[in-house]
């Protein structure tokens, strides 16, 4: 090893210990800062003028006043993965940040008293407008009826929103410590699903400059979508919606429906609210309604990577571990694809084999770009050799490695699961083990790739240091990701390995 290359292992090795130390320090920061806000939130309790409702699943808390609920916290999804912490918050509020759900009559304004609460419920009533709203937790997990009731009627239509100021979700801003850059990239927006579009989605930013959206429908949700958890109106095939999602005003964006009346100028006595607020986990969204698992965002291969978070499932319902289900997955995907790959690699290695022959070629009639050209193309017929043969197959599989991407980026499924001495593989890995190992065998795979001919001494450098690049990216990844990418490089690198032996490649 040079002096130049001992030097930049120093600095790779130091600038990994130094965000190492940055990383715990910061992470043990979070904990600290968010226990305490548990223990200060157990010992204060939430005062007058509010109410609670809660099962095992949800904490609910409710205005009396308003009738609004303010608050939700997923009791079986901590934000931080240690006792005592708090359950992630859909609906809740921050010095810059609102959102919670609101349900009644259009033109009605109650002022609601507190009538009666039990076992996951509460009913509230305004007594001079004759006004009840009842809030209560259904059989279901992760669901809640609000049921509002006029005694005599109101001249109006029911409705719900969710009412949201912009930004990202309360207990998904830490950063690296949530999931690094990849929350960054996961989708916020509306999505609303009709009779006529199973799905449509709009982000909060168009919202202002397309002056909001409506769509009327029979059944079909709303949603305002973001990673891991979210929030849905559901409607009911009883009924006819008018979705709507409106542009910002004073701050708030506002998103939901009115219920259209069965006969003009009737009266509106009571209606029934379904919200569902949890985890976006597939196989659940499915059977609650139409197209709901769509709100799981997966980007452009998403029919490809919805049929793959089923397969994960079904093996994780055997292996019982998400990081063993990642390994086993891959190395399906490879085997899957290995008549592809072993074309691919064939090619690659015939390619390899003329390199020499195609520099001579080049030296030999230099200055002659025709005769280079025309004896090139004559040895790579006699040997059978395509430079394009390693890279089309790669092609055809990058559909499904990106969908695949995508579905580790958005599964909660992963968030606080454990693989070995990884305890979460939602965010980045803390011990840089799979950056390394990733970059290790890129460099591996660099050896065996055939250098083209002539490349400039520039660009060999730059594809020289590209391992060390991709392993800053993978740093930032979750680690889920990280495994992904070690056990595919891996895998690919013994494929390429076993096919340039079979055709007398050279390894080297």
């Amino acid at each position: 090893m040079n002096i130049r290359n001992f030097y930049w292992l120093v600095v790779v090795v130091l600038s990994g210990a130094l965000l190492f130390e940055w990383t715990s320090e910061k992470k043990a920061a979070a904990i600290e800062s968010h226990l305490v806000l548990a223990d200060s939130m157990g010992l204060i309790g939430l005062g007058d003028g509010y109410a609670v409702v809660e099962n095992e699943e949800l904490f609910v808390v409710v205005s009396v006043e308003t009738g609004a609920i303010i608050e939700t916290r997923l009791k079986k999804h901590p934000v931080e993965n240690v006792s005592g912490s708090l359950g992630f918050r859909v609906f809740g509020s921050e010095p810059a940040f609102n959102y919670y759900f609101k349900s009644g009559f259009t033109g009605a304004m109650p002022s609601y008293e507190l009538l009666e609460s039990g076992a996951g419920f509460i009913k509230l009533r305004d007594k001079s407008l004759g006004i009840t709203k009842t809030v209560s937790l259904s059989n279901t997990p992760y669901e809640i009826y609000i049921k509002d009731v006029a005694e005599a009627g109101v001249n109006g239509k029911s409705y719900a929103g969710l009412y949201r100021t912009g930004g990202r979700a309360l207990d998904l801003k830490q950063d690296a410590l949530s999931g690094g850059m990849m929350n960054n990239g996961s989708y916020l927006g509306v999505a609303i699903s009709t009779d006529s579009e199973p799905y449509e989605t709009i982000k909060l930013n168009q919202l202002d400059k397309q002056g909001g959206i409506e769509a009327l429908s029979r059944s079909g949700w709303i949603a305002f979508v973001q990673k891991y958890f979210f929030a849905a109106l559901l409607g009911s095939d009883e009924n006819i919606y008018n979705f709507y999602a409106l542009p910002s005003e004073g701050g708030l964006y506002r998103m939901g429906y009115t219920v259209e009346n069965s006969s003009v100028g009737s009266l509106v006595y009571e209606h029934e609210h379904r919200v569902f607020i949890g985890p976006k986990i597939r196989k659940d969204l499915m059977q609650r309604a139409d197209s709901l698992e769509l709100s799981i965002e997966m980007g452009w291969f998403w029919f490809l990577a919805q049929p793959m978070v089923w397969v994960m499932d079904k093996i994780n319902n055997f292996v019982d571990n998400w990081g063993l289900t990642i390994v086993i997955f891959t190395l399906l995907i490879k085997l899957v694809f290995w008549p592809i790959t072993a074309k691919a690699f064939t090619s690659m290695a015939a390619m390899k084999k003329i390199t020499p022959e195609l520099n001579e070629i080049k030296e030999r009639y230099k200055g002659d770009a025709q005769k280079t050209q025309a004896e090139t193309l004559k040895l790579f017929k006699k040997h059978g050799a395509n430079p394009l043969g390693g890279c089309l197959p790669m092609f055809i599989q990058m559909p499904f490695f990106i969908g695949f991407f995508f579905a580790l980026r958005e599964m909660v499924e992963l968030r606080h699961s454990s693989f070995g001495v990884w305890a979460d593989l939602s965010v980045p890995d803390p011990y840089f083990i799979f950056p390394i190992l990733f970059a290790f065998l890129m460099v591996l795979t660099q050896r065996l790739n055939p250098q083209p001919v002539g490349m400039d001494p520039t660009q060999a450098q730059i594809m020289r240091y590209m391992p060390l690049m991709f392993a800053v990216f993978f740093v930032f990844m979750p680690a889920a990701l990280g495994l992904y990418m070690v056990v595919n490089t891996g895998v690919q690198y013994l494929q390429q390995a076993y096919m340039y032996k079979k055709n007398n490649a050279s390894l080297e």
